[in-house]
């Protein structure tokens, strides 16, 4: 619940926001545990001008061309399908690198399946399965997969991680990759610096996403680890508190006065660091904005009689009157 709401959309308002930031060679990427051409498919039909971080960072892309992916061992893979099936009840989806795979004793979790994956198919077996797999995907139906964390965590084998995301899914891939390992790589690739980028997350498979770029930012409705580390909150994926908070970085040549009418040192500097920013960004959210424009004032003299043509003149050409004065 970062980017689109509860019913799995966004605000049409962002392709307009988008198109901003093209202009200002902004960058925009998308860094989800879900499929890449899920993702790819959502964004249609700006896709090809985005990038796309998808199964938590084993998939990196431009648009449509492929940057790189992080795979598992067959041997790993293998290890985890045996001990998943220590739990019939838990469903398990081989994410690989050209299309999802499921066993069809699950096909009657298809809706569940779909709203994650475009590309996927059914087998009756996982040996069927030609293709390099990113990242294993472990769904619990009763939405309790935290009760599964530990004993999946302790049989895995090394080099080989878990992670939970919300409380349906575990996602095991290599210890060696994630969300901040696939955005420092485009950092490089891109030359740009941590304190150029801002990210948004909820989950704690967007923690080290978060910890890989200054400006970070947990929604509203993020679990309280990643609340701990953000640089500011931001409103709930209902409430498209990251678009919000994209138009409001927009602002320039700002200054914040933050007024601390309790002294000392006790918060400590990080402390204060955070009550700081709370408070200019509470204030900038209260804040409304006002817009300038910058006029250049012309007089002009002019006959009585010919003052009714000449103000309807200047207001049909989109000018502004200040004043008007009659002299004798």
């Amino acid at each position: 619940g970062t980017f689109l709401d509860s019913s799995k959309r966004f605000s049409m308002e962002f392709f307009d926001i988008f198109a901003e930031l093209r202009k200002k060679g902004i960058k925009f990427v998308i860094a989800s545990g879900n499929q890449y051409f899920r993702l790819y498919q959502k964004f249609l039909p700006i896709s090809n001008e985005m990038y796309f971080i998808g199964e938590n960072g084993s998939y990196i892309a431009k648009g449509a061309k492929l940057i790189s992916t992080n795979t598992l061992k067959k041997e790993q893979v293998q290890a985890v399908i045996q001990l998943v099936e220590k739990h019939p009840e838990l469903n398990m989806i081989l994410c690989g690198v050209k299309s999802a795979y499921c066993l069809s004793e699950f096909k009657h979790l298809e809706s569940v399946v779909r709203t994650y994956y475009c590309n996927y198919q059914f087998v009756e077996s996982y040996d069927e399965i030609d293709d390099e797999i990113m990242k294993i995907a472990i769904y619990d139906p009763s939405h309790q997969i935290i009760r599964y964390a530990d004993d999946i965590a302790r049989g895995l084998d090394k080099g080989v991680k878990a992670t939970t995301s919300g409380n349906e899914w575990i996602d095991i891939q290599n210890e060696d990759i994630n969300k901040g390992v696939a955005i420092k790589l485009l950092q490089k690739k891109l030359n740009i610096k941590p304190e150029e980028c801002m990210a948004f997350g909820d989950q704690m498979n967007d923690y080290t996403l978060l910890k890989a770029v200054k400006y970070s930012y947990a929604m509203a409705n993020a679990v309280p680890r990643i609340k701990d580390i953000a640089y500011g909150i931001a409103k709930s994926n209902d409430h498209q508190g990251v678009l919000e908070v994209i138009k409001k970085e927009d602002l320039r040549d700002v200054v914040v006065v933050v007024t601390r009418y309790f002294g000392g040192i006790k918060l400590g500097a990080g402390g204060l660091v955070r009550a700081y920013t709370k408070g200019a960004k509470v204030g900038i959210e209260a804040a409304q904005i006002i817009e300038k424009v910058k006029y250049k004032e012309v007089g002009i003299t002019i006959d009585y009689n010919q003052i009714g043509k000449v103000q309807n003149e200047i207001m049909n050409m989109g000018y502004t009157i200040k004043d008007t004065l009659y002299t004798d």
